[in-house]
């Protein structure tokens, strides 16, 4: 019993490591005005390169999953890729990213959970299986809790995960649609005012 909770406590620590690493990480990415337009030139001169879709994509499966916010790579998905495509692509990096968060904090932090929750832990378990899918799709469509956030919290609690991705996949999509298109617009008009933005050749 004690060798269980040693092992859980490590894994929950691991977990709290690598969300503190990936917050002062993400702290330093930060973007100011200028570095805005370099980021958006830099960008742009990508989205012709062969490699660049499924690069993009693990990138932000990855970064997802490690809770890095998602907001560089959703402007990275506008700049590179324009608005139709771009939203494709985040979407589908977002939910990857999703999934991986989700059984990342499940598989480090769960049995943490469990053992100081006790009982209380299953209680609000079966009360959140209760209405899972539409409380992750309403928290998705107004996103009052930060997108990694969540992921983590269904993870930890056990929230179905087939609710948990349905309401995911459907709330984020109208949500990353709308940042994708602020994201095309404004660095469009940063870093190359009038410039053609992505297409696939007729």
């Amino acid at each position: 019993m004690q060798r269980a909770t040693v092992k859980a406590s490590a894994k929950l620590g691991l977990l709290i490591v690598i969300l503190v690493a990936t917050f002062v990480f993400a702290r330093h990415l930060e973007l100011s005005h200028g570095g805005m337009v370099a980021f958006a030139q830099r960008a742009r001169a990508l989205r012709d390169a062969p490699y660049a879709i499924p690069l993009f994509l693990l990138a932000y499966a990855i970064a997802g999953t490690l809770g890095v916010p998602g907001s560089i790579l959703t402007l990275t998905g506008g700049a590179v890729f324009g608005f139709e495509l771009g939203t494709l692509l985040n979407w589908i990096g977002a939910t990857i990213g999703a999934i991986g968060g989700y059984w990342l904090a499940r598989f480090l932090g769960r049995d943490a959970v469990e053992r100081i929750g006790g009982r209380k832990i299953y209680a609000l378990e079966k009360l959140a299986d209760a209405h899972a899918f539409t409380t992750v799709l309403r928290l998705r469509l107004i996103p009052v809790v930060p997108f990694n956030a969540l992921n983590f919290a269904c993870g930890l609690v056990g929230l179905d995960f087939g609710s948990y991705l349905a309401g995911t996949m459907i709330g984020d999509l109208p949500v990353t649609a709308a940042y994708t298109y602020f994201a095309d617009a404004l660095l469009s008009g940063v870093a190359a005012p009038g410039a053609r933005p992505y297409s696939t050749p007729p």
